[in-house]
């Protein structure tokens, strides 16, 4: 396949139609908790009869994953986690219907107090949304949302998005007639008229040996067979219980496929592993993608894509309701030659009675009819025949002017990523950008460039530590309860030895991110030991819980470190990065543009979107960034 994969940075439709395919094998699972993500989203557990625990990640506008083991959670409860407990705990899944080729899942729950359904909705399109419906009702939104056509808010009719073309129950006649209408090439036409999107279409593309960058429309006629059998075998390929594969180049993960992926044979370097279930890949993948600084011509392009979008939605569904119109017209005039005699004998009824007005209803067959008083029933067909000609002329504008958006989306969709530098085996977009190791825990690079790591509850600080924490490492912690387990990394072989100055560093970090920065205080202390002087061996007697840690032999003792972090950009191996750190260690690397300290707690939401205006850093991203308790913001 000529050119560089299309990175992926959320579900395609095969990716949902696997995942839902998970989902089924856990039917009659009840829900247990909900809880908030960290990196943003939530999580159900559920409990499985005779199997266990499961829990399912719903990530709006990304990803979803089934799992076996349990994930880090966020340490407070949101007012939307609190109300997906309220709604779903003791609710037993029921049904998960297929995607119908979109990007959008829904799980049918049902409880046992309850005679009406419970509905869970994830959008994986756009900017993403989680709805929860209780039978026809919305009972839960992550994100009210009006359109012309559809409102998605509390107490509103739940209805689906606009759906397209389900590419894989589409048979080979359609495909042909949706490539000989296209003005594009076949790699745009499979990702926008069959709703395949950039990554599946180069898929398909590899698969069928053929050249995506070639006009489709003279090829509609061989190709339409060709790529419905290509189609078919790859959403047989998936199956009923999907394996999942991950592509990884230098371990850094590049794709996650419920299949054997063909676009990436012929890159240099990247290896396939193979996993037992998709949604162990997909975890995997998905939250290592972490937002980079976006250009202002990669702005631009967005806004383009999220208005043509919003365009295409409204102009699809002014296409069926323009289609249903037309087709409506006719019926009615179909049933007044049909009913002819009927519809003279309503109208002389009517004459009779002395009835005035432009029309009279009647009962023609399975349809009702307004037939024009003072005319011969012919004549009202005639008009309704009129009418709908006149329907389906704008039916045919609007089908144009759909085509086009389409073909203008397609292009916008593929579109060829910034490209990587000239080393680079392939480009990972404008968009996002691969995570190094250190970067799924709470992280900052020293002055030094020591690596510096720490846990963000409980869980992690054990998993930190476990996984981490090596001989010639240090272990930090703050001298208060429940403070963050840090981890310093010694300098790899061949370069300068860390000092007391990145030690120092790591111990007011791990004071900024403990129970001290929510207390309001200047200033705390901490200690560093040895990693040999860390374990969970505790003295007789003695338990040890879940994130602490025993320390053996003498602490080295800091103190009055103050409680005072920067927000910035530093360069790592090439790229930009965005850091929550000290001061000293931001300005010996790139640039510091606010520093923090300890605030009003009830101003939080004030100063998180204030920041995020000012950095141009989505609010998520940034409360993941930050330490929690209220922030105080000064510039330097």
């Amino acid at each position: 396949m000529p050119g560089v994969p299309t990175p992926k940075d959320r579900f395609t439709s095969l990716d949902t139609l696997a995942l839902a395919r998970e989902l089924r094998s856990v039917r009659h699972a009840r829900v247990d908790k909900a809880f908030d993500l960290p990196g943003g989203g939530w999580s159900l557990m559920f409990r499985v009869p005779r199997e266990g625990r499961r829990e399912l990640l719903l990530v709006p506008g990304r990803f979803a994953a089934l799992l076996s083991e349990a994930v880090p959670h966020a340490e407070e409860l949101s007012p939307f986690a609190r109300e997906l407990r309220r709604l779903l705990e003791g609710a037993v899944l029921e049904d998960v219907p297929d995607p119908g080729g979109e990007r959008f899942l829904e799980v049918v729950l049902r409880r046992s107090d309850d005679s009406e359904p419970i509905l869970v909705a994830l959008e994986m399109f756009g900017s993403g949304n989680l709805v929860v419906a209780r039978g026809s009702r919305i009972a839960a939104v992550a994100q009210t949302r009006r359109w012309a056509h559809r409102t998605v808010a509390i107490g509103a009719e739940y209805a689906r998005p606009p759906s397209r073309t389900d590419p894989w129950v589409v048979g080979a006649a359609e495909i042909e007639a949706e490539l000989s209408r296209s003005r594009t090439d076949l790699a745009s036409t499979l990702a926008a008229r069959l709703a395949l999107g950039g990554p599946l279409a180069e898929e398909v593309v590899a698969r069928g040996g053929w050249d995506g960058a070639s006009p489709a429309a003279p090829q509609a006629g061989r190709l339409g067979p060709e790529l419905h059998r290509v189609l078919q075998s790859l959403v047989q390929e998936v199956g009923d219980r999907p394996s999942g594969f991950l592509y990884l180049r230098d371990r850094v993960a590049v794709d996650a496929t419920p299949y054997r992926s063909h676009r990436w044979r012929e890159v240099a370097d990247v290896e396939e592993v193979a996993r037992p279930t998709f949604s162990a890949a997909a975890v995997e993948y998905f939250p290592s993608l972490v937002a980079a600084p976006v250009p202002v011509e990669e702005q631009e392009r967005s806004r383009a894509l999220k208005e043509l979008e919003h365009q295409l939605e409204r102009q699809r569904a002014a296409v069926l309701e323009l289609e249903h119109r037309s087709e409506e017209l006719k019926a009615d005039a179909t049933a007044v030659f049909d009913h002819y005699v009927e519809a003279e004998k309503v109208l002389a009824d009517a004459e009779r009675r002395g009835e005035t007005g432009p029309g009279v209803e009647a009962r023609l067959g399975d349809r009702t009819v307004s037939l024009a008083l003072g005319e011969s029933p012919r004549t009202t067909a005639q008009q309704l025949f009129e009418e709908a000609k006149r329907v389906q002329s704008k039916l045919k504008g609007a089908v144009s002017a759909t085509a086009d958006a389409e073909a203008k989306l397609a292009k916008l969709t593929v579109a060829s990523p910034t490209p990587a530098p000239s080393g680079s085996a392939f480009a990972t977009g404008p968009r996002r950008r691969r995570a190094h190791w250190f970067e799924r825990y709470r992280w900052f690079l020293s002055s030094e460039k020591g690596i510096v790591i720490a846990g963000r509850d409980a869980s992690s600080n054990d998993l930190v530590v476990r996984r981490n924490l090596k001989d010639g490492d240090f272990y930090v912690h703050a001298d208060l309860h429940g403070a963050a387990s840090v981890v310093v990394k010694h300098a790899p072989p061949g370069e300068p030895v860390l000092t007391d100055t990145t030690l120092r560093e790591a111990s007011q970090w791990a004071v900024a991110f403990s129970k001290a920065w929510r207390a309001g205080l200047a200033s705390a202390e901490a200690f560093w030991v040895d990693a040999d002087q860390v374990s969970k061996k505790a003295a007789s007697g003695e338990f040890v819980a879940r994130g602490a840690w025993v320390i053996h032999g003498t602490k080295h003792i800091l103190k009055d470190l103050p409680l005072e972090l920067a927000i910035g950009t530093i360069r790592c191996e090439g790229e930009e990065r965005w850091t929550v750190a000290p001061p000293s260690a931001v300005r010996a690397l790139g640039e510091v543009r606010v520093l923090l300290t300890p605030g009003e707690d009830r101003e939080r939401g004030e100063r998180e979107v204030e920041l995020s205006k000012e950095l141009g850093l989505p609010r998520p991203l940034l409360q993941t960034l930050l330490p929690a308790g209220g922030l105080s913001v000064r510039r330097p």
